[in-house]
């Protein structure tokens, strides 16, 4: 009975937050290409949308 109430007790106890070690190259390596890849694939989207848009209107006036 006793550990079910000290366990009861801690159960929803929050934990300490963990605390962020400094920037050391390899990470800050890691978000320059994590930047670099986000906005290659925002272009990628963007080309492929345009792509898509042309597509449309070309072929909109060839089956009407």
């Amino acid at each position: 009975m006793f550990y079910t109430q000290i366990h009861n007790r801690y159960w929803n106890k929050r934990k300490s937050p963990v605390k962020k070690a400094s920037p050391t190259s390899k990470q800050l390596e890691l978000e320059d290409i994590q930047a670099k890849s986000s906005k290659l694939a925002q272009a990628k989207t963007t080309e492929y949308i345009s792509n898509t848009q042309q597509v449309y209107y070309l072929e909109r006036w060839l089956f009407s």
